[in-house]
């Protein structure tokens, strides 16, 4: 085994070294570091061929990383032939070995053709990071003691290259990491030093504020987000750094406008103290929580729920909240079936009983009306007077929007029947009905600031009001278009006309005699 140091070496040869260390640390890429080693390493030593090999830092194991030759010409792996035991024993001795040192050169080194050889440590801070080797392949060719002198020493400036270089790996790529982190969180990450000024500001925060980052990191916040006033960031920010963030982070919700953004913009900022290891303070760091999409899908909600909730069921109700979207307020074309129920006599009703007893006896039969078209996800229009509106296919889709009405109806009329069988005390009430299918205008009607009304408007509306204005004490009329779309699950009379207010007849109009 060889031993030696930086004191055996003469002036020239201190001079190589440092201008060999001068041009290594000119560069903190590895993969610059380590071919400016070999080349550098080969040239010196007058080597034919020259490999380095490093310790993984997690598995402990060898690993070739680069090989050239005297060309400055890189060598494959496969092609570089040599006992690894002897660079094993490097390693695990962080000595130094010439071809003498081995224990039977002859034999490997005359069957890959090697006459001479020197493979070094690569020590920095007491570990071995790897192995150099250098050797010669000319007959009769040797390498001088002094010339393992230098590579000692050379190895020595190069495992602190190599480690610095891949110290800087590891921080470059743990910065890229939380750089890729930060650019993926939702939320709006800004961050400040000590002094006020911006570190960082991510993707998020730059949609979110409609601020360009290149501009803001750099800046002192103050100037920064004097372009933002509105958010009030300067202030929260002075406060926090005011009380030096001791407490909790901080958390407040503002409520702004943002140029380029459309509406009121709803944000949750937390703030709170960045610290060092020792408990300094050495900056602030800012949470944008922008909840603007889910503050307005709540209201959006909230807004369904306001002008449905009197309208249809419940469970309907809970499923437009889920898809607020799906309903198009502002009016949308398309095809309802649509029910009319009117007391029959309700003039006459009200002359014979006192206002209280009429409008308590008339909720009774309306409340009916109203659990009936629930029971068949019918949506309720309006009430006018002693008259209920219902639609249906509206404003959720509904498969089978004709049958269903038609039960709807065929169960209020039975409904109906069924309580004055019990109440015979009571004073009977008869209601009319009219049933009709067709394309209608379907939408939010009424003042925007006061009243609206979900409703349908159309002649297909106009035609169920004439067949329920035209039917009997207890009838349902059903128009043709509605019977073709159910004809297989219901008992109807034959058709006949109906002459009804404003218009000369409704042909083909049938009266509902029972279901399938």
């Amino acid at each position: 085994m060889v031993t030696s140091s930086s004191g055996n070496l003469n002036r020239y040869e201190l001079e190589t070294l440092y201008e060999i260390a001068r041009t290594l640390n000119s560069t903190l890429d590895l993969d610059e570091v380590l071919l400016l080693v070999m080349d550098r390493v080969i040239k010196v030593m007058r080597a034919d061929r020259g490999f380095l090999m490093l310790v993984h830092p997690e598995t402990n194991k060898l690993e070739f990383k680069i090989a050239r030759s005297a060309h400055a010409q890189s060598i494959a792996k496969d092609a570089f032939k040599i006992s690894m035991s002897s660079i094993h024993q490097v390693v695990k001795t962080r000595r130094a070995v010439t071809d003498t040192d081995l224990f039977d050169p002859t034999v490997s080194m005359q069957g890959y053709g090697i006459y001479a050889l020197m493979c070094t440590p690569l020590v920095v801070r007491e570990k071995c990071i790897g192995a150099v080797y250098v050797d010669l392949l000319s007959p009769g060719a040797s390498f001088q003691p002094r010339q393992l002198d230098l590579l000692v020493a050379f190895c020595h400036q190069a495992a602190i290259a190599i480690d610095n270089a891949r110290l800087f790996e590891l921080v470059h790529e743990g910065k890229q990491y939380m750089d890729n982190i930060f650019a993926s969180i939702a939320n709006g990450v800004i961050t400040t030093n000590a002094a006020g000024i911006i570190t960082t500001f991510n993707a998020a925060a730059a949609t979110i504020l409609k601020m360009n980052p290149l501009q803001a990191v750099g800046q002192h916040y103050q100037h920064c987000f004097s372009l933002r006033p509105e958010v009030e960031l300067i202030e929260l920010l002075h406060n926090a750094r005011q009380r030096n963030e001791a407490t909790p982070p901080a958390s407040h919700k503002i409520v702004c406008t943002i140029p380029g953004r459309d509406g009121q913009i709803y944000l949750n900022i937390t703030i709170s103290a960045l610290r060092d290891p020792q408990g300094d303070y050495i900056g602030t760091a800012l949470v944008i929580d922008d909840y603007t999409a889910q503050k307005r899908k709540e209201d959006e909600a909230q807004e369904v729920r306001r002008l449905f909730k009197r309208f249809v069921h419940p469970s309907v109700v809970e499923q437009l909240m889920q898809h607020p979207k799906a309903v198009k307020l502002g009016g949308e074309l398309k095809e309802v079936t649509v029910i009319f129920a009117d007391i029959r006599g309700y003039t006459r009703l009200c002359e014979h009983l006192m206002p209280e007893q009429a409008m308590h006896l008339i909720n009774i039969y309306m409340e009916m009306m109203v659990e009936k078209i629930w029971e068949e996800e019918g949506t309720i229009t309006g009430f006018k007077g002693d008259e209920v509106m219902a639609i249906f296919n509206a404003p959720l889709p509904q498969r089978g929007h004709a049958l269903h009405a038609i039960r709807a109806v065929w169960k209020m009329r039975q409904e109906v029947l069924s309580y004055q069988r019990a109440h015979p005390q009571g004073i009977p009430i008869a209601f009319g009905f009219g049933v009709n299918t067709g394309v209608a205008v379907v939408g939010n009607i009424g003042s925007e600031e006061r009243i609206q009304n979900y409703t349908a408007i159309g002649d297909t509306i106009n035609i169920a009001a004439r067949l329920q204005a035209g039917a009997t004490e207890n009838a349902i009329l059903l128009s043709e278009q509605t019977y073709l779309q159910v004809y297989r699950y219901i008992q109807t009379s034959e058709p006949f006309p109906l002459e009804v207010k404003n218009r000369t007849t409704l042909p083909n109009v049938r009266r509902l005699q029972g279901l399938y």
